[in-house]
């Protein structure tokens, strides 16, 4: 009986009525251990089914929580096959097949996320889905990232999810439970305990109130807590009245297990050790494997198999389940700890002889004894080279220090040892720091010493210990061959971006100048120091022009991009931002490209964010939220914190504040703190708060915190983070003007040194708007060098100046012109702030906004643009939606904004109304 469960039910009815329509929906049942969640996540497989859903289904498990993707297998084997793994589906295979020989990416965690995704899009389209997981609690790392993704991408995907939890707070991965918990489109059931009245009708016929009331006190009103007490009761028997209360406070605590056991104890022995057998191997083992482990034959197994579910232990189901983890629990628990590892240790055999994939043999192998065993090594080693794939660090790990303890043979320690260092290196760096200088010990080969000591040496200095890295960098180059050329320059490298990671020794200015000299000489090694000599000579005192030429040289023919060089090859295209090259956005969508390629959760997060930032820059602002909302998202399934939070912060509140909302953009940035370090990360944050607070027009603050900025970033030529321009705005709001004119003009010395139009438009708008009737014509001069930049928002930035000044020297009819420019400008991007602030100017110049849109390519964003020129290459819009890695939704959206502003009416007129070439470049 489900009692007391009224208002769920009315809620699961409509969820699946819903969910036969078509539409996306998303229930979280939340509770303690027993209350009745599975019940009702069996109702809803009900409702669903008898409504025309297709329901597929899961129950994850506290011993098998480490078996990457394990849920997610659970919900897919039995519905997909060979032809369902095509297209952006293939890297899907994986979860099901193992990752193949030879797959050299250590992380594959964004393009499993992904191909998972476009196979639920594909079984959806067949028919709507309802997929049900019981017990999230337990569910391994990758399987919760992955439904974290899918929760993101519901929307226009006929796709229902239904999840059971436990309250998750104290969990290892919380932040993920909490991503679905707190998601916009989730229904939260919290089922309450049963009460008294519940109680009578669970107990036999004429308990009395005393009798009814001690037994809800003993189990609080916990259905199956109760329900296991009523069987204990009946079987003790034990009279239901006031007299007997003694023994509902002797037999309650213990209730559950006590009535499973007696239960099984009643029944045969092949049915006890099935039971065991189960437990053991998990839910849904197949029946020939429980039978062997059990010692019986397929035809006994059955029969016990029966007798378990007529004792209400098993789920009347085709798969060996258990009713209930509690009940599973209770049976494991029984079997003493030694038989429990013996059993575990066969089981592993068994599935082992069976050519199981790695992680269920690994599974079991976590909990059996160590003997020493060259083939549990392997095993292991290969489960955590797959767990590693997927994006779970927490189970590689702890595989690799199963087989340290197992332990490998003396000739493999130091490749295990590596390994487990390498998993580490991204959540333990102390851990990874100790087991790279254990390895290191036991390596003679120079090549593979040198590698190791540069995993170690990198890991030093990111540990805080950069003077210990250096070091150690500078024992290693003497002890390489001179062939060893990219080893030499990845150790070379580390040195010189070893003082912004806290080393005590300043590098030479001379060592940067040999790395700036073109052309630079063949091969990847040369290319890495000329990416980071480009990256300080832009925050050293060099020029735009000079700086850029030697990034774009770093970046030729994309060689670090494909060699992973991920830092360095950020370093560089951000000296393109900077600089207004275009080439910037093709470094992104190489990027962009390779981490698709690869499927690197982390290299997709590293370029949505920065990628975001240019977009920014460039004023593309709905572009720019939507790249730095994935890289959120990113960082949060990656579990990727540091830097790349803190700077993703800082831009989207920039972005937020361009489009109006303050309180938006001071949640993003109280969401971070300042570290008090001078990070890069923490200087963006800072020039982001300095902003709010001058919008806020907290002008004290705002100096103060700009004066601080200037102060700890002296050592730079910090172009994009204006500390003197800021200071001079808030100075000009507090009266004292000379100070801010001084400020304001050494900041255009400043940019004017660097040279890039962008960033001396900037200077010269702030210089312009302090100086007011007499700074026209910095203003003019500031309007003229955005137009020929990127930044398109600068541009609608220094028209508005341009205009307000003209218009408070009283020269309206000039001031209309560019008013109405910036107010087209700043409509089309977006800038909701700006446009405002434009309108009001705009009304007080005597003028009228214009009451057409702008329209045309000039008004197509990024993504709108690819879009259409994808559309307009003859691709569908499933296509188009793989190619981008977006969801078909997203496509429509952009194809109809796409037709809106180019007055397309039919898809075949795009390729006339596009630019004369519509061919596909990598990542447009």
């Amino acid at each position: 009986m489900l009692l007391e469960r009224h208002d769920e039910l009315s809620v699961l009815r409509a969820l699946a009525g819903a969910a036969s329509q078509g539409h996306p929906g998303l229930l979280v049942i939340e509770g303690p251990a027993a209350i009745g969640k599975s019940r009702l996540l069996a109702e809803a497989r009900r409702e669903a089914r008898a409504a025309g859903v297709t329901v597929l289904s899961a129950r994850a498990g506290e011993l098998e929580r480490g078996l990457a993707f394990g849920v997610v297998r659970q919900l897919f084997e039995g519905a997909v096959s060979e032809p369902w793994f095509a297209g952006a589906a293939a890297a899907a295979r994986e979860v099901f097949d193992g990752p193949a020989t030879g797959v050299g990416f250590e992380d594959a965690s964004f393009a499993i996320l992904h191909a998972l995704y476009r196979l639920t899009i594909a079984l959806a389209e067949d028919a709507p889905l309802l997929l049900v997981v019981d017990d999230l609690q337990w569910c391994d790392e990758p399987s919760l990232r992955w439904l974290c993704y899918l929760v993101r991408r519901l929307d226009g995907l006929r796709g229902t999810l239904v999840l059971g939890v436990r309250p998750f707070e104290r969990h290892p991965h919380a932040h993920l439970i909490g991503e679905i918990a707190r998601d916009p489109l989730t229904v939260a059931l919290q089922p309450k305990p049963l009460t008294e009245r519940a109680c009578a009708a669970l107990l036999e016929d004429g308990a009395d109130e005393a009798f009814t009331r001690a037994c809800h006190r003993a189990t609080g009103g916990n259905p199956l807590l109760l329900v296991e007490l009523a069987k204990t009761l009946r079987a003790e028997g034990v009279t239901p009245d006031a007299a007997h209360l003694a023994d509902v406070d002797a037999l309650a605590p213990r209730a559950a297990s006590r009535a499973v056991l007696v239960r099984i104890g009643r029944l045969s022995a092949g049915a006890a050790a099935v039971a065991r057998a189960t437990a053991v191997l998990g839910d849904d083992a197949a029946l020939p494997l429980v039978a062997e482990l059990a010692g019986l034959d397929d035809v006994a197994a059955v029969a016990a198999a029966g007798e378990l579910v007529g004792a209400e232990v098993f789920a009347d189901d085709v798969a060996m389940a258990f009713v209930h983890p509690v009940i599973r629990a209770a049976v494991y628990e029984d079997v003493p700890v030694h038989q429990r590892s013996v059993a575990h240790e066969r089981a592993a055999r068994l599935l082992r002889d069976r050519a199981s994939s790695p992680g269920p043999v690994a599974t079991q192998l976590m909990h059996a004894p160590e003997r020493g065993e060259a083939w549990v090594v392997d095993t292991l080693a290969e489960a955590a080279r797959a767990a590693q794939r997927a994006g779970s660090a927490t189970s590689a790990t702890s595989y690799l220090t199963r087989a340290l303890a197992e332990p490998p043979p003396a000739e493999r320690r130091a490749q295990v040892l590596l390994a487990l260092a390498n998993v580490e290196k991204g959540h333990n760096l102390s851990d990874s720091v100790e087991h790279l200088t254990a390895a290191l010990e036991l390596m003679e080969d120079p090549l593979a010493r040198g590698a190791a000591a540069l995993q170690l040496a990198r890991a030093l200095a990111m540990s805080r210990r950069a003077d210990e890295g250096v070091a150690l960098a500078r024992r290693t180059m003497k002890e390489l061959p001179p062939d060893a050329g990219l080893l030499l320059a990845a150790l070379e490298a580390l040195q010189l971006t070893a003082p912004l990671l806290g080393a005590s020794e300043p590098v030479p200015a001379e060592r940067f100048e040999r790395h700036r000299r073109l052309p630079l000489a063949p091969g990847a090694g040369p290319k890495l120091l000329a990416a980071i000599a480009a990256h300080q000579w832009a925050y050293g005192g060099g020029s735009a022009a000079e700086c850029a030429a030697l990034a774009l040289a770093s970046l030729e023919g994309w060689e670090l991009i494909r060699a992973e060089n991920l830092v360095l090859s950020v370093a560089a295209t951000l000296v393109l931002v900077l600089a207004d090259r275009d080439e910037a956005l093709d470094a992104w969508a190489a990027l962009l490209a390779g981490a698709h390629a690869r499927g690197s959760l982390s290299a997709k997060a590293a370029t949505s964010v920065f990628r975001g930032y240019t977009l920014y820059r460039h004023g593309e602002l709905a572009e720019a939220e939507a790249s730095l909302r994935d890289a959120v998202e990113e960082l949060t399934l990656g579990n990727l914190g540091g830097e790349g939070r803190t700077e993703t912060a800082a831009w989207l509140a920039g972005v937020l504040r361009e489009r109006g909302d303050l309180a938006g953009a001071r949640g993003e940035l109280e969401a971070v703190s300042d570290r008090g370090d001078a990070s890069h990360g923490t200087r963006y944050w800072l020039d982001s708060l300095t902003e709010q607070l001058l919008a806020e027009e907290r002008y004290e603050e705002a100096l103060a915190h700009a004066r601080e900025a200037a102060r700890r970033f002296a050592h730079l030529s910090a172009v994009d983070t204006p500390a003197r321009a800021h200071q001079a705005v808030a100075l000009q709001q507090l009266g004292r003007r000379e100070e801010a004119l001084a400020l304001a003009a050494e900041e255009v010395e400043a940019a004017r040194r660097w040279g890039a139009p962008s960033i001396v438009a900037r200077a010269l708008r702030v210089l312009g708007t302090l100086e007011h009737a007499e700074g026209i014509g910095h203003l003019q001069e500031a309007v003229a060098l955005a137009q020929r930049s990127p930044a398109r928002l600068e541009h609608a930035k220094a028209l508005a100046a341009l205009g307000g000044a003209l218009r408070a020297a009283r020269r309206p009819t000039e001031a209309r012109d560019p008013l109405r420019q910036a107010l087209e400008l700043a409509h089309a991007r977006g800038a909701s702030s700006l446009a405002s602030r434009v309108r009001s100017e705009l009304y007080a110049a005597g003028g009228r906004p214009r009451t057409t849109a702008l329209q045309g390519l000039a008004a197509l964003t990024p993504s709108e643009r690819r879009v259409a020129e994808r559309a307009a290459a003859g691709q569908t819009n499933r296509a188009i939606a793989e190619a981008l890695f977006v969801t078909p939704k997203t496509v429509e959206l952009h194809l109809r904004n796409a037709y809106r502003k180019l007055g397309a009416q039919k898809r075949h007129e795009l390729a006339a109304l596009l630019e004369p070439t519509t061919e596909l470049t990598a990542g447009r």
